[in-house]
């Protein structure tokens, strides 16, 4: 899959030398490619990060999933509910809540996080390939320090 790329000559200075612009787009042409490859196991970006939250950290409820990923409380529940229809998470209860629903994820949820992964890191690779190891370590650590702010 190719990523497309902004022509310097059809973009104004404004937009292809600001970092945020840039950004913006290495986010959209990330997640469309991510999301594409995903389709062969039935998920997507925002669908991996949520079992991967259930999985790999602990159940959490659908409000603290959602404010962890930063989707609304509507498409939470759309995303929740597709999720559970494929038997890949289920719905408990909270013990000291009773208005509130933990998501623990199903066997089938487990190995479907952990194909995901996989087509992360696959699409990771093609995604950053222009970019040396060293080069890619630094970005990584940069992104790092921007995530508090992405809250």
């Amino acid at each position: 899959m190719t990523i497309p790329s902004a022509d310097k000559e059809s973009l104004p200075p404004s937009m292809r030398d600001r970092l945020p612009y840039l950004l913006y787009r290495a986010a959209a042409a990330s997640t469309t490619m991510v999301d594409a490859a995903l389709r062969a196991i039935q998920l997507t970006a925002r669908q991996v990060g949520i079992l991967t939250l259930v999985v790999e950290s602990h159940p959490m409820t659908q409000r603290q999933l959602g404010s962890t990923i930063g989707v609304d409380r509507t498409t939470m529940v759309a995303l929740l509910d597709d999720l559970e229809a494929k038997g890949l998470i289920e719905r408990r209860r909270h013990s000291s809540d009773r208005r509130a629903f933990l998501i623990h994820p199903t066997a089938p949820g487990i190995e479907a996080q952990a194909a995901a992964i996989k087509v992360l890191d696959e699409r990771a690779q093609v995604f950053l390939q222009p970019l040396s190891e060293s080069q890619r370590s630094q970005l990584a650590d940069l992104l790092r320090r921007l995530e508090p702010r992405l809250r």
